[in-house]
């Protein structure tokens, strides 16, 4: 007999997204057909909330959403499920370590819709403003610290040699944060004990489901533990052959409908709490 799943967890970036940052028609359609059925399409992504939703919109998705890498999980009507941050003064002491020991880094920090930046007119900053269509608010976190008692995440990006080296040297010196790659130029700096898998397992539990009733589909290292405690993990083609191999599957790439071809034949029955009664 053929496994059946309840629940689809999806990254954005490099997964559900071509290159172009664009939602296929084929896909939107299958998300919107599962959705209809009371199948959680739920995104989970490093972005912002409002970066989620500006692709729930676009999909036309109505459910749970996954933001900061787990750190932020919004209930469908987006009230607050979990809120878990790194503690301001950690936040301040990281970024000055990277400002100082990794001068060709750009750190930026992130709480619910506030992205905070050094210079907002850094190449950098402007690329991603792009992507994740949110403007940042100039201003330094040592003085925005004074309001806040928390943060959802830092952001890392440059070159990815700089990348790899600070993620190293930066781990045994800061145990109270995760360090994941959500590409070669970007490192999350993120709650520890906050995963996209850790807001698997309570978005599941609110739905009465056990872990065996999830897909999961991502490309980069900070996918590993969602793929990994899927019932079903699916690699994009393009992710990291380490990715690759820690999946149950590998589909096409995200330029060539990669989570379409991932989902169109797989077997899907509502939650027990969307069945329709007897």
């Amino acid at each position: 007999m053929r496994q059946t799943y309840s629940m689809v967890f999806l990254d954005i970036d490099g997964t559900l997204l071509d290159s172009g940052h664009n939602l296929s028609p084929n896909t939107k359609r299958l998300l919107n057909r599962l959705e209809k059925r009371g199948i959680p399409i739920i995104l989970c992504s490093a972005r912002y909330p409002d970066g989620v939703e500006c692709v729930t919109r676009q999909a036309d998705l109505h459910s749970p959403i996954v933001c900061y890498g787990g750190a932020l999980v919004l209930d469908k009507d987006r009230s607050i499920l979990s809120d878990t941050g790194i503690e301001i003064q950690t936040a301040v002491r990281f970024k000055r370590f990277v400002d100082e020991r990794f001068p060709e880094l750009i750190t930026s920090t992130y709480l619910y819709n506030v992205w905070l930046v050094d210079d907002g007119e850094h190449p950098d900053i402007r690329r991603e403003a792009g992507i994740i269509q949110c403007r940042p608010l100039a201003g330094k976190l040592e003085t925005a610290a004074q309001a806040m008692d928390h943060v959802h995440k830092l952001l890392c990006i440059g070159p990815p040699g700089q990348i790899l080296r600070l993620q190293r040297e930066a781990a045994p010196l800061f145990p109270e944060v995760e360090l994941l790659s959500s590409g070669a130029s970007y490192l999350e700096v993120l709650p520890k004990g906050v995963s996209k898998r850790t807001a698997m397992g309570m978005l599941q539990a609110r739905y009465g489901l056990g872990r065996e009733s999830a897909v999961a589909c991502g490309d980069h290292f900070v996918d590993l533990e969602m793929l990994r405690y899927a019932g079903l993990g699916i690699a994009m083609g393009n992710a990291p052959e380490e990715v690759k191999a820690a999946a149950d599957r590998v589909t096409a790439s995200n330029d060539e409908e990669g989570v379409y071809i991932a989902l169109k034949n797989l077997k899907f029955t509502p939650p027990p709490e969307k069945r329709a009664a007897p």
